[in-house]
């Protein structure tokens, strides 16, 4: 079972990867193309921002749920090694923990719900905007497993050394 769950944890760290560095670069190709379209040719491609805002919010959650795999988010790490006990720290590092997991759960829900709400079509490409926002709430379902994942390791792991007991 430990197997199983080490190839799906595995292949959700690739995904995360592959689909941010692809968002930033076909949104780097994309504005390039345009730009050099645009100033050379006196033309322009219309639907290159239509879908380079939809690039930027994939990368921005991917992108996101990787920053916390990582460690590369910010952190109340101040707030919660100030206290000299270490049961205090674990006590507020567990409350900052719970506090991050239901806001992304909330953030979860009303991203599904927003998601599941755009039939609206875009301008110039004429696609359903939920395509373009379906990212918002897998990339919040990824933070949470993220977080879910290395939570025993946030709230235990002890920046302070042992010897300020």
């Amino acid at each position: 079972m430990k197997k199983i769950l080490n190839s799906v944890d595995t292949a959700i760290h690739w995904i995360e990867d592959i689909v941010s560095a692809v968002s930033l670069a076909a949104i780097v190709a994309i504005a390039a193309a345009n730009t050099i379209d645009r100033y050379i040719f006196d033309s322009g491609f219309l639907w290159a921002d239509e879908l380079n805002q939809a690039l930027l919010v994939t990368m921005a959650m991917f992108g996101s749920a990787r920053a916390v795999r990582t460690g590369g988010h910010i952190e109340f790490g101040t707030v919660s090694s100030l206290p000299k006990s270490k049961s205090v720290r674990i006590a507020i590092r567990s409350a900052i923990l719970a506090i991050t997991i239901g806001f992304l759960i909330f953030l979860f829900i009303i991203c599904a719900q927003y998601t599941a709400r755009g039939t609206i079509l875009s301008t110039v490409l004429k696609v359903p905007r939920m395509y373009y926002y379906m990212s918002m709430p897998i990339g919040f379902a990824l933070c949470l497993y993220e977080y879910i994942r290395t939570s025993k390791n946030k709230i235990v792991n002890d920046p302070i050394s042992e010897g300020n007991e």
